[in-house]
């Protein structure tokens, strides 16, 4: 099917555009899908099993169904994402990869914090500059609090198997890339992951009564949680937004309602960071 929309060169990325999501089977990554399509994006869900991703999010009406790609690839592997082309013609990419700061057993099989928040961010920032650079407005990484913080408690723990470290080269790389990027990092995570495989029930998801958000820049905040639905809203109002373009915000909730998808209100919570 062609395409009927391009991103903007001023790094806005206008409905229609067709948007990457890697590690899109995740808590964060599944609710970005989800607020992506309803905010009529095309998306390319992104997951190393085809199988849990059309299980996730096979039920997403027809007009949803239209704009859903689902692919496949191994993002530690470079060489099976590139031929995998799932970076090819994407104008913009939202990064939800990341894995648990102790041994656990998603740690298995090769996806310890070097191989998950280093080597798969670069290999997806590597493609799309070979596969989209023309294309590519716009990359968003949901990274951490405390990557600019590992010698204070408590990320001095956090990070005593390198999870901090491995998402800061992860941002590095791609600042260095020359890619227009928005770097997002919440704190502890909160609401989800959901387990209602049903696009309607995620965007339908709320967080009670605790939506409201703080950001600011750089890495200075100590929330105690982060809602998952408030950073996808985050990340697709990032798209969205020329304020947020090369900037990484740390960010938490508290009670009180917050922006949601009004990007009038996160152009402020956005500019209001960026003048503190």
């Amino acid at each position: 099917r062609s395409r009927v929309v391009r991103a903007s060169a001023g790094g806005v990325v206008p409905e229609g555009s067709r948007v990457l999501v890697v590690g899109a089977t995740g808590g964060v990554g599944q609710l970005v899908v989800a607020k992506l399509l309803e905010a009529g994006y095309r998306v390319r869900a992104a997951a190393r099993s085809a199988e849990r991703a059309f299980e996730t999010f096979g039920d997403t009406g027809a007009d949803a169904d239209d704009r859903l790609e689902i692919v496949s690839a191994d993002l530690r592997d470079f060489d099976n994402l590139r031929r995998s082309n799932i970076c090819a013609e994407v104008d913009a990419v939202v990064s939800c990869v990341g894995t648990t700061a102790f041994p656990s057993a998603r740690w298995r099989d090769g996806n310890g914090p070097e191989q998950t928040d280093y080597v798969s961010v670069k290999n997806v920032v590597e493609c799309v500059k070979t596969q989209s650079n023309t294309t590519c407005v716009r990359f968003v990484l949901v990274s951490s609090i405390g990557v600019d913080r590992t010698n204070a408690m408590p990320f001095l723990v956090l990070n005593l198997f390198g999870v901090l470290k491995n998402k800061k080269r992860g941002e590095d790389f791609l600042i260095a890339s020359g890619l227009n990027y928005t770097i997002l990092r919440p704190g502890r995570l909160t609401d989800g992951p959901y387990t209602s495989y049903d696009i309607n029930t995620l965007v339908k998801a709320t967080s009670g009564e605790r939506r409201a958000v703080e950001v600011e820049k750089g890495d200075s905040l100590l929330p105690e949680e982060t809602s998952r639905i408030v950073v996808a809203d985050a990340a697709v109002a990032s798209l969205r937004l020329t304020s947020p373009a090369n900037q990484s915000y740390c960010m938490g909730t508290k009670e009180g309602d917050g922006p949601k998808d009004d990007l009038g209100k996160w152009e402020a919570v956005f500019n209001e960071a960026n003048g503190r």
